[in-house]
């Protein structure tokens, strides 16, 4: 067996990169500052340092003992990267089930099977999610997507080396441009099109890994790299790296031609070794070399614990994350010596037992996944009274002859047409949920019925709403479905229209979060104003509109909560409720929504009905909102309602359409 000379700098380098996607992670915010915004690009950095390494690997096997032993190679590769992933895995399914919801549970267990098969990258990208979304870090085990991409390259890779030694055995270079060259095109245009599959997609990140293999191919050509410009190169290399940590955020288009600066500083680093150097030093020092060590370890276990953290249902303070990254450290160390280390060392672990292990923890893992699945993530966990709440999520009930009606704008839901009179909803996921019970009411009322909601876009004609990351229009809330919900209403004259959504994602600048708005013609009008110009115009042109104030937010998941405040033993949920009911401060439902508020106060017209949430799921007198009434849960996460929620609002809504009509 080959085995490479061991360089500390790159286990120096190994460190600095996890360091860097940890405090990314952890989100350490300093004058209003994210620090390490580019931590992610740590990752990037441990793609070029892999290239490197396995196609040093290969080639010098390949070229001394002219032959490559495919097994071998995965038997080490299995050694390194199993047993440390499995052990992270059982440990963190204790406090999925301490934590997640039965929901969150099942899909839980889900993504378990995608990392323990290394598909995770298209798991999480085909469920939707955003990386850097902020729901993004209640996923514990999203941060595998990135082993499943290495993996896919480390069983193709090898393939692929042996062919070209085979059958091109001149054409290493050649062949490696080539497919340099078709990677990178790729992210750029993936990027382009659909950030999210580039970000996620191996063959959009293969280029990364192929820059480290082109310094493997030209140390095995030209044995070193030496001249004095070493330290020179090397102190860049070190520079654009750091550069990348803290200049780049999620916004920067990625992975793109603004990747090569971090790619370029790894290849320059690991290029320009030489002891003598003084970047050479510093990753070489003994703090730096530890670190690399449990870099694997460190990666692993960083993002559940922080997950898990998160999923409580509260903010982490500066406290809270330094306590977790105590405790991270902790974890990693053990998992070092106690699994990793172990699990390399034949002598102590041969390979029929690893392979014995392995096998009954991939049962294990499969069985907990398929049981998950048939349970809806073990119910039976919870107390009987969450059970019986559910939130009308993405099966809503209302339903026309193309399938379930929601998240529609050209082939929006109409039903009961010859009806002169039309009750049509205008908003987000928040008035969504709510029209299943409106459209019970329409047809008592023999009302012609139209839905018109788009999760995360609020009725804002002359906007449209800009996902920041790579300027990408958010392809829910165009223009172009604010046009067609213009033309919607003109066609439908005798309308009573329902405007309603979640205002602060929209109108304050804490809540915008990850998109931004663009208006078309005046770049000074904030969109809280052309919300109301836009309700204005409604006003004047004759429609009769309801207009639903924001709906106060207890901004923790009520669930999960409750989850693990009602103790299952409890026989009577309604009792314990009474004597320990989970409120939040009405105070903070007027701070949060202070100024759509005043806007909403200001607009009168005797065509507006406006409807206040808060009356009736509040205590005014007492200041305190409630999460739950004896018998039901009203939010079904941190800001949505359940069904009893989203009763108490429509039985408002419905009155109101009541004296509409007569």
């Amino acid at each position: 067996m080959i085995k490479l000379s061991y360089r500390p700098e790159i286990d120096g380098l190994r460190a600095i990169s996890v360091i860097a996607v940890v405090f990314y992670h952890i989100e350490i915010v300093f004058n209003d500052l994210k620090l390490f915004s580019g931590g992610f690009i740590g990752v990037d950095v441990f793609f070029v340092i892999s290239g490197y390494l396995i196609t040093s690997l290969i080639l010098k096997e390949i070229y001394k003992t002219q032959n490559f032993s495919l097994s071998n190679f995965y038997k080490r590769r299995s050694k390194r990267i199993l047993p440390a992933l499995f052990g992270m895995i059982i440990a963190s399914i204790f406090f999925a089930w301490i934590y997640l919801t039965p929901e969150n549970f099942a899909q839980y267990s889900n993504s378990i099977i995608s990392s323990i098969f290394f598909f995770s990258n298209f798991f999480f990208y085909f469920e939707g999610l955003v990386y850097n979304a902020e729901n993004s870090l209640l996923k514990p085990l999203l941060h595998t997507w990135s082993l499943s991409v290495e993996e896919q390259f480390y069983i193709f890779f090898p393939l692929i080396l042996i062919f070209i030694f085979k059958f091109l055995k001149k054409g290493f270079f050649q062949f490696f441009l080539i497919l340099f060259i078709l990677s990178f095109s790729i992210s750029i245009i993936t990027s382009l099109n659909n950030s999210s599959l580039s970000f996620f997609s191996t063959i959009s990140r293969m280029w990364e890994f192929l820059a480290g293999s082109f310094l493997a191919l030209y140390e095995m050509k030209n044995k070193i790299f030496k001249n004095r410009y070493e330290n020179i190169l090397s102190l860049l290399g070190l520079t654009l790296i750091i550069f990348s940590f803290f200049f780049f955020n999620n916004n920067t288009f990625h992975p793109s031609y603004l990747t090569l600066i971090p790619v370029l500083g790894a290849v320059l680093i690991i290029i320009s070794s030489n002891p003598t150097t003084i970047v050479n030093k510093i990753l070489s020092s003994f703090i730096f070399v530890r670190i690399g060590l449990i870099s694997y370890s460190l990666y692993l276990w960083h993002f559940p614990v922080y997950a898990f953290a998160r999923n409580r249902g509260k903010d982490l303070s500066d406290f809270d994350k330094i306590e977790l990254l105590g405790i991270t450290i902790v974890l990693s160390v053990l998992s070092y010596f106690l699994i990793e280390k172990p699990f390399r060392n034949k002598s102590l672990i041969p390979f029929k037992y690893f392979t014995s292990i392995i096998l009954l923890s991939f049962v294990g893992l499969v069985s907990l996944n398929s049981y998950s699945n048939k349970t809806n993530g073990f119910e039976n966990r919870i107390h009987v009274f969450l059970k019986n709440t559910q939130r009308i999520n993405q099966e809503y009930k209302v339903q026309d002859n193309k399938g379930v009606c929601f998240d529609r704008i050209k082939n929006f839901c109409n039903f009961n047409t010859k009806s002169e009179k039309s009750v049509i909803l205008v908003g987000d996921s928040h008035l969504e949920i709510l029209s299943e019970n409106i459209f019970e009411k329409t047809k008592t009322l023999n009302l012609n019925y139209i839905s018109m909601n788009r999760g995360g876009c609020i009725y804002l004609p002359n906007y449209k709403k800009v996902f920041k990351k790579n300027n990408q229009e958010f392809q829910n809330c165009t223009l172009e479905s604010k046009k067609i919900i213009d033309e919607t209403i003109l066609k439908n004259p005798e309308s009573i229209i329902i405007l309603g959504g979640f205002y602060r994602e929209y109108f304050t600048k804490e809540f915008v979060g990850e998109y931004d708005w663009e208006f078309q013609n005046d770049t000074n009008l904030k969109p809280i104003t052309g919300f109301i110009e836009s309700l204005k115009n409604l006003l004047n042109r004759g429609y009769k509109v309801i207009l639903l104030y924001p709906v106060p937010s207890p901004d923790f998941n009520v669930v999960k909560r409750l989850m693990r405040e009602i103790p299952k033993s409890s026989p009577d949920a309604t009792k314990y409720l009474k004597e320990n009911p989970l409120t939040f401060n009405l105070e903070k439902y007027y701070s949060d929504n202070q100024k759509i508020i005043k806007e909403f106060d200001k607009v009168e017209h005797k065509n507006l009905i406006k409807i206040y949430p808060a009356e009736h799921l509040c205590n005014m007198e007492k200041k305190l909102c409630f999460t739950h009434s004896d018998k039901e849960i009203y939010y079904a996460d941190e800001h949505h309602l359940a069904n009893e929620g989203i009763t108490i609002i429509t039985n408002e809504i419905n009155k109101k359409i009541d004296l509409l009509v007569k």
